[in-house]
């Protein structure tokens, strides 16, 4: 399925709000949004929300023969898979530009930045080294593919354990974790991915949205590691007006705290995890249930929207046309603060829009003083039938013998 065509209205509005230096969501130009991580039940198995952005990460391992250019080295793949389940233009079964263009940069921040150490991962020379893949599945797309896969992929390889293994001559032994304990990787340093669009009006965001990538003229992502060291850079521009050299140095700053930020996250995440793992105390892990919601309706359920107000309690009062006079004053809007950074609009009789008014099959009180037609009567209340003892039942016929009452017996 094709990706649907942004209107121009659209286009227009997210230019207009970049350009006052207001976002959709509510986050200033250069804010990210929060991040989420959750782990598996094995090792090497993550999952990152970014805003409304998931992706999954399976690291495994295994033992193959090493390169010739490299003998003494192990070796390392990373795969990205675009699912339908995370967008409907995605292909399934197959890759994606997209998708190679997203594990080309990976590669380029983990592999060729030198960030572990390949040779740990050597069992003999030249005969036998450890291969580690690493499998990226997006099940939710909102924008910042890159910068939620780069997380994933440094929170699963960090938190990935290997067996250990033993060489006796040409016989390898490897050991289960019941034997002896698993070991983690080696990493020199932390990558991550930054990224940020520009606009037509020349301001820079950073961790764009899936419509703000959309219209964006210009895209930056930097791979930086908490040492403030740049490991891998990737620029793509439409407007041959702009240069790297002008998004680089206005973002540089904010690249380098914010990386800084997202590594001290995932060590804290990933050592809480693997001393609740040794100590054997599940209740205190951030595993995959947390994320999912159960026993509730979530297909209709969502987060409020975050809007930016100048002034919250205060109504525009419009002056009274004669054509509105005869309108009601309680059908007016007026906008209240549930919570922090978010609005709701609500009828002036105190009800949300959207909840329906009130019943109107039954007469108020407010409509039974303005009309006169409406005459009170006393209540009539059936009483209950009295049983006559006098009732005679022949035994020839089937019929019942009856009698007939006066309106006056029943009365009494």
């Amino acid at each position: 399925m094709k990706e649907s065509l942004l209107t121009n209205c659209e286009r227009n509005f997210i230019n207009k709000a970049v350009e006052e230096g207001t976002r959709l969501d509510g986050r200033n130009l250069l804010e990210a949004r929060p991040v989420k991580i959750y782990f598996g039940s094995s090792w090497g198995s993550c999952m990152v929300l970014l805003g409304q952005t998931r992706a999954v990460v399976q690291v495994t391992c295994d033992i193959q023969q090493p390169n010739t250019s490299r003998p003494n080295e192990g070796m390392l793949h990373i795969n990205v898979e675009l699912n339908p389940l995370a967008a409907q233009h995605f292909d399934g079964g197959r890759q994606s530009e997209s998708s190679i263009l997203i594990s080309r940069q990976l590669e380029k921040c983990f592999k060729d930045s030198k960030c572990i150490d390949l040779e740990s991962l050597c069992i003999v020379a030249d005969k036998k080294v450890w291969n580690l893949r690493v499998d990226i599945n997006i099940i939710n797309h909102d924008g910042n593919l890159i910068d939620c896969a780069s997380i994933a992929t440094l929170a699963a390889l960090s938190h990935f354990h290997r067996p250990d293994v033993t060489s006796t001559g040409e016989n390898i032994i490897i050991h289960s974790f019941a034997e002896k304990d698993p070991l983690p990787l080696t990493l020199y340093h932390y990558p991550v991915c930054v990224s940020f669009i520009t606009f037509e009006s020349g301001n820079t965001i950073m961790d764009p949205t899936y419509l703000e990538e959309r219209v964006g003229v210009a895209q930056l992502t930097l791979g930086m590691n908490s040492y403030r060291e740049v490991c891998s850079l990737h620029f793509n521009y439409l407007m041959k007006t702009m240069t790297v050299e002008d998004v680089i140095s206005a973002v540089s700053n904010y690249a380098a705290n914010y990386a800084a930020k997202l590594v001290k996250q995932i060590k804290e995440a990933v050592t809480h995890d693997v001393e609740a793992r040794y100590n054997k105390n599940d209740h205190n892990t951030n595993r995959f249930k947390e994320c999912i919601t159960m026993r509730k309706l979530t297909t209709m359920n969502s987060e409020c929207i975050s809007i930016k107000l100048h002034k919250w309690g205060q109504l525009e009062k419009e002056e009274p046309d004669e054509a509105n006079l005869e309108e009601d004053e309680g059908n007016r809007y007026k906008i209240i603060k549930p919570g922090e950074a978010s609005a709701e609009l609500i009828v002036g009789n105190g009800m949300s829009v959207g909840e329906g008014g009130p019943n109107t099959w039954n007469v108020s009180e407010s409509s039974e003083e303005e009309t006169g037609d409406i005459e009170m009567t006393t209540e009539v209340r059936k009483e209950e039938n009295k049983v006559l003892d006098n009732i005679e039942i022949s035994g020839d016929s089937e019929e019942e013998t009856t009698e007939m009452l006066d309106s006056r017996d029943i009365m009494q």
